[in-house]
């Protein structure tokens, strides 16, 4: 039995699973399978969280926080709590949760999913290291999120998961594509990625609050104010059972009722989920590639649910003439079922009992290097900045080149592998590796990538090429 925990740290919700008897087991306190990711302040020293803290939304509101993922980073005085010990308890609670289902045995490393854009240096990396060590975790390690998810496939297809997979991740408040390499199963490459359109669950439940206002005002019994919260919940729970039925009605606050239709919905939403394909569209295209190189479209995160999600991927895949993509919502493979909603913890325990696990194989390998004509730039564990200012690690004298043109973020992965995470930070040049431009300049183009041997890498007029060192 693995004393391991993958925690998804999600906006909305959050996910953990572990590994019980060799497979990963989704965690699920209170019977659902997900921690609400909000908390309750009633004191520095008394934090609720979870489905507990759920009732104090409308009693406490000045002390209850909510979505709160993206803001770690900032400072927070929240009756004498700040964003570390708020995070610890929550963790707290999902470690507690968790060896609860794993026999009462404790758990006591733990594995945390970020974002791909995530680099070392990112504050909110840290703020969750620190909050996992104060919350009883004695190691922790991260892992990103589109990885993660393709582990879970491939630990679910094995050999079959091979091909270019397109990371579909539609959460409750933003929408990240990615395109995975699954060339080989065992350590799928991230070629490049976005992060942060405003895309979700929370902008699809704000229509239909927007909808339901427009109808009460019409019919003169506008909703009550003081209300909203609970007006929210019951549209929330609206958009939820119109994934499985064509037709759902709720009760408002002004006690008429509600009734929308799934094609209703599908007008409400329809422009904010075509700004998921128009990055979806720029990403592929940017990285070289077209809808016919893409094997699978693998949907993660709980607002894939929606049936009108896969029905318009669906048109915008025939409107590209690539109707042989495969959407994969729900498959059963040889190691059980893909699991859209939770992929991204699965995925994470699944590849530590699963995948090859030796941190001595560290010992084989040195932190690598990138050469650059007759010189060679030593990497460091960590951040590592290239351009023309003074303060980079590494400075070249081209005028082409941005003052700080590329970071380069060396990270041992849970195998005990490096990791290079090239990230754009040039805001008037675009960054090519190999075939991909990386661009800050416009929307929905790809940051960063993960760096292979041998990747040609320019700067401005200037030429690297990255080299893994073996022992």
């Amino acid at each position: 039995m693995s004393n391991w925990i993958c925690i998804d740290f999600g906006t909305c919700n959050s996910a953990a699973a572990i590994e019980i008897d060799g497979a990963p087991k989704l965690v699920s306190p209170n019977n659902l399978p997900f921690f609400p990711t909000v908390a309750c302040v009633l004191s520095k020293d008394n934090i609720v969280v979870g489905q507990s803290a759920e009732m104090f939304r409308t009693k406490c509101p000045e002390h209850f926080l909510q979505e709160f993922k993206l803001d770690i980073d900032k400072e927070l005085d929240c009756n004498g709590a700040d964003y570390r010990r708020v995070v610890a308890a929550f963790l707290k609670y999902i470690k507690s949760s968790a060896e609860i289902e794993n026999n009462n045995t404790p758990l006591d490393k733990a594995l945390i999913t970020i974002p791909a854009m995530y680099t070392n240096a990112d504050k909110r990396k840290e703020v969750m290291r620190l909050a996992a060590l104060d919350a009883g975790f004695s190691e922790v390690e991260f892992m990103r999120e589109p990885q993660a998810a393709a582990y879970h496939y491939a630990y679910i297809n094995g050999s079959a998961a091979a091909g270019l997979s397109l990371i579909y991740d539609l959460g409750g408040g933003t929408f990240d594509p990615t395109l995975i390499d699954m060339t080989k199963v065992n350590n799928p490459v991230l070629w490049g990625g976005d992060v942060g359109v405003k895309c979700g669950g929370q902008f699809f439940d704000a229509a239909i609050y927007k909808e339901a206002q427009r109808c009460a005002k019409n019919m003169g019994k506008p909703l009550i104010r003081d209300e909203r919260l609970k007006d929210y919940v019951a549209c929330r729970k609206l958009k939820e059972d119109l994934s499985a039925q064509l037709s759902s009605t709720t009760l408002l606050s002004n006690n008429e009722y509600f009734t929308l239709s799934r094609e209703e919905l599908r007008v409400l939403i329809t422009d904010r989920l075509r700004l998921t394909f128009d990055a979806c569209n720029t990403l592929i295209s940017t990285s070289d590639k077209s809808w016919d190189d893409i094997e699978r479209i693998l949907l993660v995160g709980g607002s894939t649910s929606m049936p009108i999600v896969s029905d318009m991927l669906g048109k915008h895949l025939a409107s590209y003439n690539a109707n042989d993509v495969r959407i994969v919502r729900s498959m059963k493979g040889m190691n059980g079922e893909y699991n859209h909603k939770y992929a991204v913890c699965l995925g994470g325990i699944a590849y530590i009992t699963k995948m090859v696990f030796k941190r001595s194989e560290r010992e084989e390998e040195k932190v690598g290097v990138v050469i650059c004509g007759n010189r060679v730039c030593q990497l460091k564990e960590g951040t590592n900045t290239f351009g023309r200012a003074n303060g980079c690690d590494f400075i070249f004298d081209d005028t082409a080149m941005s003052r700080e043109h590329f970071v380069i973020d060396v990270s041992c992965d849970i195998n005990g592998h490096y990791e290079y995470l090239l990230t754009t930070m040039s805001t008037s040049k675009a960054t090519t590796v190999g075939i991909l431009s990386l661009d800050l300049r416009y929307p929905f183009t790809p940051k960063n990538t993960m760096l292979e041997d041998g990747m040609v890498i320019v700067a401005g007029r200037t030429k690297f090429s990255m080299k893994r060192i073996m022992k």
